[in-house]
């Protein structure tokens, strides 16, 4: 019996002159590893509007909402529902669009608050026979990029190049489909039609 006794006097007392284990966050800041996966953040420069990570967030965290009077596309973060999965980062087309960061505290006393919360928006292109939405004009000239020469084959990125040196007057919709309108920026339904329509 004496012996288990000192045993847990000598732990103690080496316990007692030994350097904590743990850290004092919150009383002075944590220093998180590199390779820590906190919460994500947009990068503009490389975000092109997609949405393809507000699909695989498991958690929902990530909204995608399109406002097609004000041309306006929506991707907001939530914080206070993200579980740091880093599925986002890692379907994210461009690659750099969002990342995980080595932020993760969020205190708040107001899961409402403005910091519990990112958010970004891109232009949408609309089609000029509908008004449906087709995509982000970011996402449309990331495509356009990769597809070198061979989007010159399309009009609706050629007209995108075209917009890049000149202005561009959007045509307006008409009663009935002609031969001009193959050169709009139309979503596919309006392209078969106009391509239909000029054929047949």
């Amino acid at each position: 019996m004496i012996l288990p006794k000192v045993r847990e006097i000598k732990e103690a007392l080496v316990s007692l002159f030994s350097a904590p284990y743990t850290t004092k966050f919150p009383a002075q800041p944590d220093t998180e590893s590199k390779r820590y996966r906190g919460m994500p953040r947009y990068d503009k420069s490389f975000c092109v509007g997609c949405g393809a990570c507000a699909q695989v967030c498991p958690s929902q965290a990530i909204k995608m909402s399109d406002d097609p009077m004000r041309k306006v596309r929506t991707l907001q973060v939530d914080y206070g529902s993200c579980i740091q999965c880093g599925q986002c980062q890692e379907k994210c087309i461009t690659v750099k669009g969002i990342a995980n960061t080595n932020f993760y505290s969020l205190a708040v006393s107001d899961v409402e608050a403005p910091e519990v919360f990112e958010t970004i928006e891109k232009e949408l292109v609309l089609c000029e026979g509908c008004g449906e939405i087709i995509a982000c004009r970011d996402h449309l000239r990331w495509v356009n990029l990769r597809l070198g020469a061979k989007a010159y084959a399309h009009p609706n990125f050629l007209l995108l190049t075209q917009a890049e040196f000149a202005d561009v007057n959007p045509s307006k919709p008409k009663e009935s489909i002609r031969r001009e309108d193959q050169i709009m920026t139309v979503c596919a339904k309006c392209r078969q039609r106009v391509v239909t329509a000029d054929e047949f």
